[in-house]
């Protein structure tokens, strides 16, 4: 099963005056069924009102993940600052578990001044750190860590670091930003079996695993270096991808997950066309 909906509150939404405890029945009335509730900025929620908000969103059946803070960076060599980004992501699993939310995305890092290679073992060192300690304290269960593939060729997370990312842990779940994997490559991403081939690259390093993802879908402006700014669906197709060669390899290779749309200010909007397509195929 698919599940599409949105990240965070959309234009729409405020233009309406629908608050975050009226976001669940906007949904359910719309037909979707997830959403993904932002700490990108901080964990910046009481407890009380993270378990009303989770209430609401239950009452509605209404899946419920979390992005965890942008600031966070385990391919970091220092190992105080990864602790700090331990640190964001313990309080961000903590809140999302009052909120009934299973999903954690969070981006992996930056390079800074260090080779790809560096990067990428201190990225994998500090996360199967980061999993002990989060066993230790019992606060995997029911959650899955979803590392992002990223945008821009500074970061990591490329589709085949993520899946090697994974593979760490059964708790580790990829979470794939089309949008991001098509700026990275360029506008890699332009066939239905430039999608599959995505899927398949997960397969293989995680089994059937790889066949259950979650995911953030965008148009996304790049350039030379990778991404620049999200768009939305009103926007030329120029800079991809196109979500409905997709959603045709989201069905040919029977993948499950849910989609969330990140496009700019259009977040629900565009997540209803995915699903209306998503439905016809």
């Amino acid at each position: 099963m698919i599940e599409f909906g949105p990240s965070g509150r959309c234009e729409y939404m405020e233009e309406l005056g629908i608050d975050i405890l009226k976001v669940p029945k906007f949904l359910s009335e719309l037909g979707l069924t997830t959403f993904e509730y932002p700490f990108t900025h901080g964990v910046n929620i009481s407890e009380s009102k993270a378990k009303i908000i989770g209430e609401e969103f239950k009452k509605y059946n209404i899946s419920l993940s979390a992005h965890a803070p942008y600031y966070i960076n385990l391919a970091t060599p220092d190992d105080i600052q990864a602790e700090k980004s331990y640190g964001y992501i313990i309080a961000s699993i903590k809140m999302m578990k009052i909120m009934g939310a299973d999903r954690l995305v969070f981006h992996p890092g930056s390079l800074t001044k260090q080779t790809r290679e560096e990067a990428l073992n201190n990225t994998k060192k500090h996360l199967t750190e980061l999993v002990e300690i989060l066993k230790q304290e019992n606060l995997l269960e029911g959650i899955f860590l979803c590392p992002e593939t990223m945008g821009k060729h500074g970061q990591i997370g490329t589709v085949e670091e993520v899946a090697d990312f994974c593979a760490i842990d059964e708790h580790l779940m990829p979470a794939l930003d089309f949008g991001h994997i098509n700026a990275f490559t360029l506008g890699g991403i332009k066939e239905v079996n430039d999608y599959e081939n995505i899927f398949k690259t997960l397969m293989e390093k995680l089994g059937q695993r790889g066949k259950i993802i979650h995911s953030h879908f965008s148009r996304i402006k790049f350039g030379d270096k990778g991404e620049l700014t999200h768009l939305n669906f009103d926007s030329p197709l120029e800079f991809g991808p196109d979500y409905k060669k997709l959603n045709i390899a989201l069905k040919n290779l029977g993948i499950n997950g849910r989609i969330i749309c990140e496009s700019k200010g259009h977040q629900t909007k565009d997540a209803l066309m995915m699903f209306e397509d998503y439905k016809k195929v």
